[in-house]
Parts: C-alpha cells; structure tokens; sequence
C-alpha cells in the first residue's frame, strides 16, 4: 500500500499541485527578475512533485529553488503549523566551491493558496 492510499483510506487525499506554469509564476514573483535556469521538473501520475529552478550570483555562488510536494499527510493536526502544507518552496544557497551555505523556506501551498514565508 503507498502513503498516497493510506491517505486515501484516512479521508485525507493529498492536494495537488497547481500547474507547472503556476509554479513557474510563484518562482518569477520571487526571484524579482533575476535571470534563472530550469533545472529539472519531475512528475508522475499525480502531477509535479519537484520543480528546480537555479540563479547564478555575480561571486560564482548558486542558489537552487525548488518546489517540494508533501510526502507525508500534511492535513495530520499533531504537525507542527508549519508542516502543514502540501507543498513548499525554498532555497539553499552554494558558495563558489560547491558546498551548501544555507537555506530558507519561501513559500507554502496549502488549500490551494500560496502563502509567502517572508
């Protein structure tokens, strides 16, 4: 059985994603203009469920965006609020040599909005 039909059988189906173009839209509104890459976009059956996209700074840093489905029953009230949500975006942040030098969540869907961390 997968976690998709546990949440089915609990009364919780798993939301999902909005289209690649509305996600596409969410990483635009965010990134403010600067120029990017798509990385890669995975999807299955139900959808997108990993969407990258990647900026190259002026000092030879990365920073990789990437939308991530819930892979766990997000509507489950003992998570904390901010678990609760069906997919997010966030950053992580490489220096010139490669190796990951932060991160932030930026975004979360839930309910069929986007709801913007900072």
């Amino acid at each position: 059985m997968t976690q998709e039909n546990d949440f089915a059988e609990q009364g919780n189906i798993s939301e999902q994603l909005p289209p690649r173009e509305e996600i596409k839209s969410v990483f635009e509104n965010i990134l403010q203009g600067r120029e990017h890459t798509e990385m890669r976009v995975l999807s299955n059956e139900g959808g997108i469920y990993r969407y990258e996209v990647e900026v190259v700074l002026e000092n030879g840093a990365r920073v990789l965006y990437f939308c991530q489905k819930a892979d766990r029953n997000y509507r489950d009230k003992s998570l904390p609020e901010s678990a609760q949500c069906s997919a997010t975006i966030h950053s992580i942040t490489f220096n010139d040599e490669g190796i990951p030098d932060g991160g932030d969540t930026l975004a979360n869907y839930r309910d069929g909005k986007w709801d913007y961390v900072s």
